[in-house]
């Protein structure tokens, strides 16, 4: 049983490796819409727990965003850093933190808002993207910074750079249901309290 599991773990490893050496933007964007809706799913079971309806409208909303927005621009933006800093020694030390330090200093603060645009617009509320982004950038860009910089500083020494969208978004999963939270949360004076209501739900 258990070798008749590998051997088919084996085998969609092996097709997902060539498919994204073979079609790698369009598999980033699947990896990444999967993430992002798996992410809210996680984030609504406490809801779900006490009763209330699963929000597929919600999932699809959040989910969206990885085929539109976040798929296609982690492609383009390790592409990137992996071309433009020392591109002639990308595991290095000097390019590890280099690399790091661009993403949570450049990368996460803009991630972070267009996420909370994106999802306004994607609910018709136009008005109410700039107080968003207001009101929650900050908190949210403090929990980034208790989980990303470590998680990257592994990803640009250790994971192959083809396969950095899928290590993003499997140690996102538990983010991603951090980020739908914060998004579905009207107030917010500590991101903490966004987890702690979680964890106390479930």
């Amino acid at each position: 049983m258990l070798q008749r599991l590998r051997h088919h773990v084996g085998r969609l490893w092996y097709r997902y490796n060539r498919a994204l050496a073979t079609r790698p933007l369009p598999v980033k964007v699947v990896t990444s819409t999967v993430g992002l809706a798996l992410g809210d799913v996680i984030a609504q079971l406490p809801l779900m727990y006490e009763g209330e309806r699963w929000d597929v409208l919600r999932t699809l909303r959040f989910s969206s965003f990885g085929l539109v927005v976040h798929g296609p621009l982690s492609h383009v933006w390790y592409q990137f850093l992996d071309k433009h800093i020392l591109a002639t020694a990308p595991k290095s030390f000097r390019a590890v933190v280099a690399k790091t330090m661009m993403d949570q200093l450049l990368w996460a603060p803009v991630f972070t808002s267009v996420f909370f645009a994106y999802l306004k617009a994607a609910q018709g509320n136009w008005g109410d993207i700039i107080p968003e982004i207001r009101h929650k950038l900050w908190p949210t860009l403090k929990v980034n910074w208790l989980v990303w910089p470590a998680a990257h500083i592994f990803n640009f020494r250790f994971v192959p750079d083809s396969q950095r969208v899928l290590y993003v978004n499997i140690i996102a999963l538990g983010y991603n249901a951090f980020l739908s939270s914060m998004a579905a949360t009207k107030k917010v004076s500590d991101p903490l309290q966004v987890i702690a209501r979680q964890r106390e739900t479930q």
